[in-house]
């Protein structure tokens, strides 16, 4: 039996193991990411282990990345009664023995093996409880091989559970759903902040610009678009929706043609591409992050999201350069021993900031960070819910959680992408690149006049000095709209680095409260 290790379950928890069990034990649970989906599944582990006859039970963990597989199973060793030696790990050339009452697999491998090893369980008698961690990836035709078991397995001896904060993706009412069950339970990002079972956070959506050249190509892009998608929408109405943009959907129906319209719209499609790289790869969006990280460090733990390995990259260098020893990144070209030294790194707080592409949008468990940089994202809603779920998760620190999404000003990109909690609105800057500085205009109002009275109540200028670069920071946090004496508290709190950056934004409530 394994049992928990002192660990209440939250109401939402608790409420999701009776519908599982209520579900003729199998299900997907559509869970914010942080609020505890891992401790949910060993809650399911530890009950099951009560039900089945001594040593039935084998538990089978499938996750898409190797770093995953660490984490599940320093959780289950946190979290549950279980020896070391009883969990086994299983990816690439790294194979325990698969007899383990714990497997744990990487998908890219689970996909060849997990099904006959879950075959040979059965065959031995045993009862089997699948869990599949981010389980929108499960239902590609790839991937779907993982079930190949299930015509051959006793239905009164499978068990399964799919994790995933957006659990709804490729072939999943034709794949997933008939091998883990319905959707049985759905507890959002906005229900987990307010139940304080995630963290509290702060959105900011920062415009910027094209150079020059940037904007141009990008009009050029526009101009051929339009001209491709007018001769299209003429040949099929329904090519657009009401308010002319392009059915993702219809499109790719007409790309499978092989006539003239096909060529048509497979050319319109690599526009899109190449429109969207030049957004994505924005120069002013670099100058922004490193702004934004010079202004955060250096008591400051954040990751920053870019969209290609190449933009990754460069930030990395300039930012190494510019904090060397505190820098480090993560993407899928670089050597597994490298990515595994860098989130070794970042976890145990030896480096400030961690720069990654897609690869760390799921599952990525630190909960010591402090704010998330989407210097590049698509408006995918998946990727945008997986990339806050880096940022918010609970962790020791009182103060609200940043998020920072940049987007072009003038293109398609969104102008927003992170959801908002009821009443509380983002913050809205503008980035400036030939000054290299943010703009608010509520905040730069009440900063200039609150420089103003410093310098008429007689401050010298080192302090006015001191205070302008403490307003610089403070148009990036947020804090001028807390009230005056949760900034007196603060002050009270703060070392004697941060001590200035509290008066200053004490300075701001004042005059804002007016």
């Amino acid at each position: 039996m394994y049992a928990l290790k002192n660990i209440a379950l939250h109401q939402w928890q608790a409420e999701c193991l009776k519908r599982w069990f209520g579900n003729g034990r199998r299900g997907i649970a559509g869970v914010a990411t942080g609020a505890g989906k891992t401790v949910l599944a060993l809650a399911v582990v530890s009950r099951l282990s009560e039900l089945c006859p001594e040593g039935s039970l084998k538990v089978k963990i499938i996750v898409p990345k190797i770093f995953l597989a660490g984490q599940w199973r320093d959780d289950i060793l946190r979290c549950l009664r279980v020896r070391r030696r009883d969990i086994g790990l299983y990816y690439g050339e790294f194979k325990d023995s698969p007899d383990k009452p714990f497997m744990i697999y990487v998908l890219a491998t689970a996909r060849r093996w997990a099904a006959r090893h879950i075959l040979e369980d059965a065959r031995a008698g045993s009862s089997v409880f699948l869990i599949c961690d981010e389980c929108h990836h499960f239902g590609s035709t790839e991937n779907a091989h993982v079930f190949d078991f299930l015509p051959h397995m006793p239905a009164e001896r499978y068990f399964a559970l799919g994790l995933s904060a957006t659990p709804q993706g490729e072939n999943y009412e034709g794949v997933v759903v008939p091998a883990l069950g319905r959707e049985i339970y759905r507890y959002d990002l906005a229900r987990a902040s307010r139940d304080r079972i995630t963290s509290d956070y702060m959105t900011f959506n920062i415009a910027v610009d094209f150079a020059p050249d940037e904007e141009e190509k990008y009009l050029e892009l526009t101009e051929k678009i339009t001209r491709l998608k007018t001769a299209l929408k003429r040949l099929f109405p329904s090519f657009c929706d009401g308010r002319g943009r392009v059915m993702p959907a219809y499109l790719r129906s007409l790309l499978r043609r092989a006539d003239e319209v096909g060529e048509l719209a497979q050319h319109l499609f690599i526009l899109y591409l190449r429109r969207k790289e030049v957004t994505h790869t924005a120069r002013s969006r670099i100058s922004c992050g490193m702004e934004l990280v010079r202004l955060l460090m250096p008591d400051c733990r954040m990751i920053l999201f870019t969209e290609r390995i190449r933009m990754a990259d460069e930030l990395y260098e300039m930012l190494r350069r510019s904090y060397p020893g505190r820098i480090c990144r993560y993407h899928s070209h670089m050597d597994p021993r490298a990515k595994q030294r860098a989130l070794e790194s970042y976890r145990q707080g030896e480096r400030s900031a961690i720069v990654c592409c897609r690869a760390l949008d799921e599952g990525l468990n630190v909960p010591e960070t402090d704010a998330g940089i989407l210097i590049s994202a698509t408006g995918n809603d998946r990727q945008r819910i997986q990339r806050i779920g880096r940022v918010v998760r609970l962790g020791a620190g009182l103060r609200p959680k940043k998020i920072y999404y940049l987007h072009v000003s003038g293109t398609t990109d969104p102008q927003e992408i992170i959801p908002q909690k009821p009443g509380v609105a983002a913050h809205s800057l503008y980035y400036d690149s030939a000054a290299n500085r943010f703009l608010h205009p509520e905040y730069d109002e009440l900063a200039a006049k609150t420089l103003d009275k410093l310098a008429a109540s007689g401050a010298t200028a080192p302090r006015i000095e001191n205070a302008e670069a403490q307003l610089a920071r403070g148009v990036v946090m947020g804090d001028f709209t807390l009230p005056e004496e949760a900034c007196l508290r603060h002050i009270e709190d703060a070392g004697p680095e941060e001590k200035d950056y509290w008066i200053a934004m004490l300075l701001m409530s004042r005059e804002r409260a007016r």
